[in-house]
């Protein structure tokens, strides 16, 4: 039996509903106050030494379980991570004034109209129906998007190399509205296509893309906002962009805050007490170089992975 044991929090919370067995419920957005719909996963501890808990936003309220006395509990800060807040906005066009200057309101509008002018558009948002067959196509075509996009930024995405998985985990969730995608059109072709994970008044907002051939239009910024007027329309209060610092996720979001790492470790024993201070110092020595601007600007691994996959392709 393995030593160690590995939840990823926020991916659990939101794409299976569970939460790691060390904590209880009510799980809540402190946000809105709301409660999120939750199962807490059962498990034997009794030959684990170290459980690490990834990806703990600050905006959820996780209460601890009862646990052993010999139990302890370290928190570690990591990664910054973005949302957008709608708790204190009426409207989209009020939460656009509030977020965005003059000039980049004019433009988003500016850049809207030309497209719908120029081409053939059409919004569509898939949400709790939707025929296999068409969602399998669309899958492909969203992978395809994917890959073109991130060989333009020379960059390596994880989720393409799991696709498979993805495909087969959405689609039930998108039947029981757990899961939607929002999708731009230009006739029959999509354009730009944005995957989300609902529970309760929160999104989380996992992976979007567009057809690079149209960059010029700023498809991100027309996405997200044909993505708000929808999210207001379904009382969504919170949408969550998760980690990693980008001129776009700074522009459209409100709140920022981190997200942190929860490592479970027993006191009174060696391995276990050894196992945690090695797993906190690598983590703190990582988000030391990220708060340089080392890892992540000077230094990012997903490039890296780019161009070692190119070396052995070639």
């Amino acid at each position: 039996m393995a030593i160690e044991v590995k939840y990823r929090f926020v991916f659990d919370l939101f794409m299976k509903g569970t939460v790691p067995p060390m904590y209880k419920a009510p799980i809540k957005n402190k946000l809105t106050n709301k409660s999120l719909p939750i199962t807490i996963n059962q498990a034997d501890f009794k030959n684990i030494k170290l459980v690490t808990v990834w990806d703990i936003p600050e905006y959820i309220d996780v209460p601890e379980a009862p646990l052993s006395k010999n139990i302890s509990r370290r928190k570690i800060r990591q990664y910054k991570g973005f949302l957008i807040n709608l708790t204190g906005s009426k409207s989209v066009d009020d939460y656009l004034l509030k977020q965005l200057s003059a000039r980049n309101r004019k433009k988003l509008r500016s850049k809207k109209k030309r497209l719908e002018a120029d081409h053939n558009i059409e919004y569509c948002f898939f949400y709790g129906k939707m025929e296999r067959a068409a969602y399998d196509k669309l899958f492909s075509q969203f992978a395809a998007l994917l890959e073109k996009r991130f060989d333009e930024k020379r960059v390596h995405n994880n989720n393409l190399h799991n696709w498979h998985y993805y495909q087969e985990l959405v689609y039930p969730l998108l039947l029981k509205k757990r899961a939607s995608l929002f999708v731009i059109y230009d006739k029959e072709q999509p354009i730009n296509i944005a995957l989300h994970f609902h529970l309760e008044d929160t999104v989380f907002s996992y992976v979007q893309t567009y057809d690079i051939a149209y960059s010029d239009y700023n498809m991100g910024d027309i996405s997200m906002l044909k993505r708000l007027e929808l999210f207001f329309r379904l009382g969504i209060k919170t949408i969550d962009l998760s980690m990693g610092t980008t001129d776009y996720k700074i522009k459209w979001c409100n709140y920022p805050y981190h997200l942190y790492f929860h490592l479970f470790y027993k006191k009174n024993n060696l391995i276990s007490w050894s196992k945690m201070i090695t797993t906190a110092y690598k983590l703190r020595l990582k988000q030391y170089l990220r708060d340089k601007d080392i890892l992540g600007k000077r230094f990012r691994l997903d490039k890296l992975r780019y161009r070692l996959k190119g070396a052995s392709s070639a």
